[in-house]
């Protein structure tokens, strides 16, 4: 009897410091949550390294709920390659979470290491197609794949943009490249103008628009230039009259946009683009001083 009642003590004993030791633990993760909360990110740093090294003497590590929360301490401290390294023990665990994957592209960002914040952002998008920061991952995988040129994932990926993102002048820049880049022609068109419409002063859209119009032109007229060469009837050359005309307008067109474009971007590619249309609708002196300034 006497073995049995110290045996039941010990038991007694073993659960009452367990209970406290949950409730310690308990109490110290709320302790550091406050803290992060209230902006105190080095107290609540600490207590959760407390935690961390509690798991890792236990051999417990894996089972440690809070490397991702220890890692968004590190990061607001500026101690990067620490919230680096326990953010991904988080993905290690059986506790990672959005935070995770989302901090861990944030940090990459900042870093300009593209290649890692492109990766985790694409886990985040998808394990977590409902998470609280959706909506800023997939505008920031949009913008990643107009980077890297992916113009495909890019264009599939407009339309995952909420309303206000697609009505953002840099991210309608972007689709507008994209649509560029995938011979688009009638949708670059729409975009161009629509940019003018927000902005009569936007690069990108005068640039398209300029280039748009003076290589329409341009290729027409060589293509009836060529034929001509080859066949010099009085009727193919009343034909090619008639072309000029009508390139002549899109000439036209190419040149107000070139001016207002190089008047806001004078570089030596605009310099050029605007020479070469003056050339083609036969003002000699100006397509000349812009044609030398293109040079330079």
């Amino acid at each position: 009897m006497r073995n049995i009642f110290f045996i039941g003590i010990i038991i007694l004993l073993f659960a009452t410091n367990a209970c406290d030791s949950g409730k310690q633990l308990t109490q110290t993760k709320q302790t550091a949550q406050t803290a992060y909360n209230n902006g105190d990110y080095a107290k609540a740093l600490e207590l959760w390294e407390g935690l961390i090294n509690t798991s890792k003497q236990k051999g417990s590590e894996k089972q440690c709920v809070v490397f991702t929360k220890a890692g968004m301490a590190a990061q607001k401290l500026g101690q990067t390659d620490k919230a680096i390294g326990y953010l991904k023990q988080a993905t290690y665990s059986e506790f990672s979470n959005e935070d995770t994957y989302y901090t861990l592209a944030e940090i990459y960002n900042e870093k300009d290491n593209l290649s890692l914040e492109l990766e985790n952002l694409e886990i985040y998008k998808e394990k977590f197609p409902q998470g609280k920061n959706i909506e800023k991952v997939n505008l920031r995988l949009f913008e990643l794949y107009v980077e890297i040129e992916n113009w495909i994932k890019a264009l599939n990926f407009w339309e995952q943009l909420t309303v206000d993102q697609k009505s953002e002048t840099q991210q309608i820049e972007n689709f507008l490249t994209v649509n560029d880049k995938l011979g688009n022609e009638a949708k670059s068109k729409e975009l161009a103008q629509e940019l003018l419409k927000q902005d009569d002063e936007n690069i990108a859209a005068l640039n398209w628009l300029a280039k748009h119009y003076f290589w329409k032109a341009e290729k027409r007229y060589n293509k009836e230039m060529k034929i001509y060469e080859q066949k010099k009837t009085r009727k193919q050359y009343a034909h090619l009259l008639k072309v000029i005309d009508e390139v002549a307008v899109e000439f036209n067109t190419a040149l107000k946009y070139a001016k207002r474009l190089y008047k806001l971007d004078p570089t030596p590619e605009n310099a050029k683009l605007l020479g070469n249309t003056y050339s083609r609708l036969n003002y000699k002196d100006k397509a000349k001083y812009y044609q030398d300034l293109g040079k330079k």
